[in-house]
Order: structure tokens, then sequence, then C-alpha cells
């Protein structure tokens, strides 16, 4: 009788333990683990099962600008081979990521220099890279110059704002920052966590989105309060030199109680805001003289904002160029504690979700949407506020000195007589005039 070897349930490979793979994360994945049994085959075998996080990992301080348009650096120029320092500096281009500010102390800045422009020419520059340049180059004659600012733009960011922040700051001031952020995609929280950036020297606030219009601005008097107790303590702000407010519906002249706390500030600047532009000049411009800032006309201020915000070296509706034009406004401020930073520093531009540019000033005919406070607090201005305070208190002592004190003549009568009639002096009855007067 022959056996038939093949068993009565055909084999089958046995499961293996499986992983769920995905891109990297930002956060410690979850995982679940079971213990199953195959009724088929008969085995016992266990399975983990890893959820990641939606939100994918993002290096937005270490990746290239435009990682898909990066390019290798060509063995052969047009003069032949590349010479030996031509394949440093490609070396060190290929292996930023993991230099640190600490790699350059001994390097001169023409060499640094060359692997900057290196970079550029591979399309391969990253924040990491701006970023340790700009601290180990700091000076306006090196890493300083107007034409190395560096723009970083998070048009979906991945992350919460308090995240961004620490890559942004510069807590020993080797770079400034440019903020430019929409109120109505934050909440109040977020919002206040703004001082944390130290070295901030111009913050736009721009809403006006379509898509997000049907949201209100956390912006209000309630924040810019929070920021000058901050700024008065020394805690935030002493860097701002510039305020932009665009399409903020809370704005108006309560604005002017709070600007003269920030110690750094030269302008504020105002477009498209319902409570304050040229038609309603007459309701705060009193104010606002009367603080120290100066009101432009509505012509005038698109007119000097035109070059600065349509700059062609830089990107379109970049809004640094504010603290460039702003450089001899704030060495002339005679302000208390005022930061001793005259020299320009390396400029980071950020954008974080899509606050609404002022392509109006470039595009548009000014009309009266647009509004240029200047900070005219100078030494001038001081000494003439004391003057003119002086004289107000003279002419107050000499008001008072003539009212007339006790037992001096009378004014002259209101009905136009010329002298005053003396009053008659009463004669007060003796007792014996009153007893004689009683017998009678």
């Amino acid at each position: 009788m022959d056996l038939d070897p093949t068993p009565s349930k055909p084999w089958r490979k046995p499961k293996l333990q499986r992983v769920v793979r995905p891109a990297r994360s930002a956060h410690v994945p979850e995982s679940k683990f079971e213990r199953k049994y195959d009724a088929d085959s008969g085995q016992v075998y266990s399975q983990t099962e890893v959820y990641f996080s939606r939100r994918q990992y993002s290096d937005w301080i270490g990746e290239p600008r435009t990682p898909l348009l990066v390019r290798k650096a060509a063995l052969v120029t047009d003069r032949g081979a590349r010479s030996l320092a031509d394949m440093a500096r490609n070396k060190l281009a290929s292996q930023f990521h993991s230099l640190t500010a600490e790699h350059f102390l001994a390097v001169p800045w023409h060499l640094a220099e060359g692997v900057w422009k290196e970079l550029l020419d591979r399309r391969a520059e990253s924040f990491h890279a701006w970023r340790t340049l700009a601290k180990s180059y700091p000076h306006p004659e090196e890493f300083g110059q107007r034409e190395y600012r560096y723009l970083l733009d998070l048009k979906q960011p991945q992350l919460p704002l308090a995240e961004y922040i620490p890559g942004i700051t510069s807590p020993g001031l080797s770079w400034m920052t440019c903020l430019r952020i929409s109120p109505k995609q934050l909440a109040t929280a977020d919002l206040v966590s703004i001082h944390k950036i130290t070295n901030l020297a111009v913050l736009d606030l721009s809403d006006g989105q379509i898509t997000i219009d049907n949201k209100h601005s956390t912006f209000d008097e309630r924040v810019m309060r929070t920021w000058g107790e901050l700024s008065i303590s020394r805690q935030a702000f002493q860097h701002l030199r510039v305020i932009m407010f665009g399409w903020q519906e809370n704005l108006s002249e309560w604005i002017f109680r709070y600007a003269n706390q920030f110690p750094s500030l030269c302008q504020i600047i105002v477009t498209d805001c319902p409570r304050m532009h040229q038609k309603n000049r007459a309701e705060w411009e009193d104010i606002a003289q009367g603080t120290g800032w100066e009101a432009r006309h509505a012509k005038k201020s698109a007119k000097s904002l035109r070059p600065v915000l349509a700059d062609p070296t830089f990107y379109s509706g970049s809004v640094s160029g504010c603290y460039y034009a702003n450089l001899e406004r704030f060495e002339t401020l005679a302000v208390n504690c005022k930061p001793i930073i005259t020299d320009p520093l390396p400029m980071l531009e950020v954008w974080i979700g899509s606050p609404r540019q002022w392509s109006h000033i470039v595009e548009d005919f000014p009309s009266t949407r647009t509004i240029v406070f200047d900070n005219i607090k100078t030494s001038s201005w001081r000494e003439a506020n004391r003057v003119e305070h002086t004289d107000r208190e003279q002419s107050k002592r000499a008001r008072n000195s003539e009212v007339p004190t006790q037992g001096s003549a009378l004014p002259p009568s209101k009905r136009g007589g010329t002298t005053a009639r003396p009053m008659r002096k009463r004669q007060e009855k003796s007792a014996a005039d009153m007893l004689g007067e009683f017998l009678r």
C-alpha cells in the first residue's frame, strides 16, 4: 500500500512580525502588540503595528531651501580641472550639515564667503548654513551686509509656532529677525509668545487672506498691553524697530498708549485698518503728535514705502527693508534705556503661514489706505517740549500770583464802575445805649 506523503492541508509560510514603516516622523511612534494564532497552519506568532503621527517630519533648519534643485559640483570647469581650493569649498559645501560655528573660529571671512557662494551656486543653501555663518561673521562688513539676507518661507507650517521660535531666535544677538504672521491664524497665547524672539527687529501683523476672512484677528489692546509690560521689564522687544499692522479691525488710537514702551521703535506702519486712515485723521492725529509720533500723509506714506517693499535685490513682498530704512532714525532717538546697537546685523526674514503681502503699495494707487508714523522723539524734540512745559508752568504761576489776597482792594465792579464804593463800618451799640432805649 502506497502512502501519500502530501499532507491533508497545504503547508503555508509562517507569518512574520509585521512592522509598518511610513516616512520619518518628528515624534515617537505608538505601537500595538498582539499574539495571534493561525488556524490553518497551527502556528502561533506575534504581530506589532506601529502607528506614526500624521504630521510628517520636517527638517526646516537643515534641509536645503530647494532640495529638488540641488546640483552637484562640476569636476571640470571652463578653465580645466578644479583647483584644490575649489575642491575644498565643494567638500565643505557638501558636508555643511555637520558643521557649526566653532569650525569657523580660525577661518577668515573671505574663505567662508567662498563657501557660501559655492552653496548658492549649487542651490544647496539652508537655514542651518546661513545661521552658522551669521553667528560666525555678524559684522557689517562680513555677513551683516544687506545682500546676505535670508528668507525662510513656511507656507504650510507643520509645527506649532512655539516650536519655530527657538530656531529663529539668536540669544547672543548674532542676527536680527523679521517676522511676518497672520493673527487670524494664531491663538492669542501663540501671538503673545512672540515676545520670546529676543532679536526681533521687524514685526508684520497682516491679515486679509480670503480663506481666513471668516475669523477675527486675535490682536487687540490686551495683547499690546502685555507686550508693553514685557518691554518695560526688559524681557522682550528691546530691539523692535518697526511694527506693521495690515487689515487689523481692532487697531485704533490706543496704540499710542503703548508705543513709547518699546525703546527701539522707530516706525509704526498701518494699512487698511478701518479706524486709522487718512479720512478719519482728525480722530487720532493730535493723540499721535502729542506722544511723539508724526503721521505722514497717505500719498507720501505709500510713495516712501514703494522702494522699500519693491526691493529688486530681494524677494517680492519682503518687509525687512524697513530695518535698513530706519538705521539713521534709530541713531537720533533720545529715549531711555535704548540698546546701543548701531551697526546693521545679519537679517533673517521669516514668513509663517499666509500673511497678506503689501503688494497694493506697489501696484495700486496710494489713495487713503496707508499711514506711516515716524518717531520724532529726538533730543531737539525733547528740549522743545521741556521749554514749552516750563513756559506753561511759569504762566500758570503768574496767573495764580494775580489772585487778590485777603485785605487787598476789591476788584472793579462788573457793572462798569471804575472805583469801588467803600463799605461803612457798622457801629455796634453799647450796653448803656441799649438800657437807655429800654427806659424810654
